[in-house]
């Protein structure tokens, strides 16, 4: 009896000491797994109805336009050059040229240096016309013009429709393709019997001194290039039915003091 009591009390001796012998984390990690689920979301779950709802829809940007602007410069038709005096290349007076003045110029139009030119203004509104005939309508002509430094007078290149040299009407020929020059600026005018009218004008970057234009005809159609290849079509009923056979480049000065320019190049067909 006595051996069973010890022996009871023994076993229980032991199983209190096994119980206060195993640790706190011993016990957490041996617990079965379990308490609140987690916050990190589960990328194979499918997402709720409520939860695509509150997503903002991503809207694309409207489609634009990155092409170009329409650019296209409209090519002149090819017309033949039938004379052609490069003053600045040595060529003297042109042959078969005529011309005339009017004010009162310090010594008259002619080469020097390698330049169509005349002498200073002596009073105001001096003009100096060269003109050469073509037999035929003239359906191109043009200039490289050499401007002053400063105080520069024009210039201005036209195809009249009767002789601009005939002085016996005193009356300034018809013409639908006169252009007027000066640095910086172009005016396309018509001469008819209403007197002078602007077609058209323009301006232009300048660059050096030295600018060239070129004017080519069509029918009632102009085609023309400024000094900085820029291309503008005209079209004017008075451009066909005032056209006529007369070139003519002319030299303008407004006033005394004016400093005259020069033609270095010229041409028509």
């Amino acid at each position: 009896m006595v051996v069973n009591v010890v022996l009871i009390a023994g076993v229980a001796i032991i199983g209190l000491s096994h119980l206060h012998t195993t640790s706190p984390d011993e016990a957490v990690v041996a617990a079965p797994t379990g308490g609140p689920a987690s916050t990190l979301s589960d990328p194979d779950a499918v997402p709720s109805p409520t939860a695509s709802a509150s997503v903002a829809p991503v809207s694309e940007p409207p489609a634009t336009d990155t092409s170009p602007p329409d650019t296209v410069v409209p090519d002149p038709p090819k017309v033949v050059i039938g004379m052609r005096s490069d003053f600045a290349e040595g060529d003297g007076w042109p042959y078969g040229a005529g011309y005339r003045e009017t004010g009162r110029l310090a010594w008259p139009l002619g080469v020097v240096d390698r330049l169509m030119t005349h002498g200073g203004a002596q009073g105001p509104d001096v003009v100096s016309w060269l003109e050469r005939w073509l037999k035929t309508d003239v359906r191109r002509i043009g200039a490289r013009v050499l401007f002053a430094p400063n105080h520069s007078g024009s210039a201005a290149m036209t195809a009249w429709h009767t002789s601009v040299l005939d002085t016996t009407g005193l009356r300034q020929p018809r013409t639908g393709m006169r252009l007027l020059v000066q640095p910086g600026a172009w005016q396309l005018v018509a001469l008819d019997g209403h007197g002078q009218s602007v077609i058209t004008s323009g301006t232009y970057r300048q660059v050096g001194r030295s600018a060239s234009f070129d004017m080519v005809r069509r029918d009632s159609t102009i085609w023309l290039t400024d000094p900085n290849g820029v291309v503008t079509k005209v079209e004017d009923p008075r451009i066909g039915s005032l056209s006529g056979p007369w070139a003519s480049w002319e030299l303008r000065d407004g006033r005394v003091g004016d400093r005259p320019a020069g033609l270095q190049e010229i041409w028509a067909g």
